[in-house]
């Protein structure tokens, strides 16, 4: 992975009130790998094509939870997800987390909007991610709780962090199982009580991070 690229900052134009960019790195190289990105925004969404459309980002983001979306056979290919009810906040959660947010109320949905959040799809081997398994990572600016599924927009960034490599951090990120099978082989949405960009980051996960700049 390339080291060239370190900062991007994004902040609203002074004449045309849009987001303008400033990128450092030799000649402005774009990589598959985005590495740890230092974002400074002032506003909620700014639109960067390079990361593949527009990005959400909260006024702050909550670093004491994070959401996990495990999902059979999706693509990602939309800008929400749906999960069953019977499958959301109601396991691979300890009992206290589970209490707390389970009830979805307007202040939990505030909240987990604030929250860093990992999307994927099932394990494709049996306990283990397949090779071409990539995790996506990024917010969910809305939710919308039906009688049979909670549909989760989120807004997500393909980055080359490969699923497996999860495994191996089962324990740091507690996630439920073992490497033999584990909460990555089953449709579910849970909230765990972690510092997910903390642990990753010091696992060597290259992910971007955001900070929330002076509008002034």
């Amino acid at each position: 992975m390339s080291d060239e690229i370190k900062v991007i900052s994004a902040s609203l134009s002074p004449s045309t009130g849009q987001p303008q960019y400033t990128q450092s790195g030799k000649d402005a190289v774009m990589i598959p790998n985005y590495g740890t990105i230092n974002m400074q925004v002032t506003q909620q969404t700014v639109s960067m094509p390079y990361f593949g459309g527009n990005i959400y980002v909260p006024p702050r983001v909550d670093r004491e939870y994070y959401n996990i979306f495990v999902l059979a056979g999706e693509e990602f290919d939309r800008p929400y997800v749906k999960v069953p009810r019977d499958r959301s906040l109601n396991e691979c959660m300890t009992e206290e987390t589970m209490v707390k947010f389970s009830s979805l109320t307007e202040e939990n949905r505030t909240q987990i909007k604030t929250m860093p959040s990992l999307f994927m799809a099932e394990n494709n081997k049996y306990g283990k991610a397949d090779e071409s398994q990539n995790v996506i990572y990024g917010f969910i600016p809305d939710i919308k709780v039906y009688d049979n599924y909670v549909k989760a927009y989120f807004c997500g960034y393909r980055l080359d962090v490969p699923q497996w490599r999860l495994n191996e951090l089962l324990d740091e990120l507690q996630l439920v199982g073992d490497n033999r099978f584990n909460e990555m082989n089953r449709t579910h949405w849970s909230i765990k009580r972690c510092d997910l960009i903390q642990e990753l980051l010091e696992a060597g996960v290259q992910i971007p991070v955001f900070t929330i700049g002076d509008s002034h």
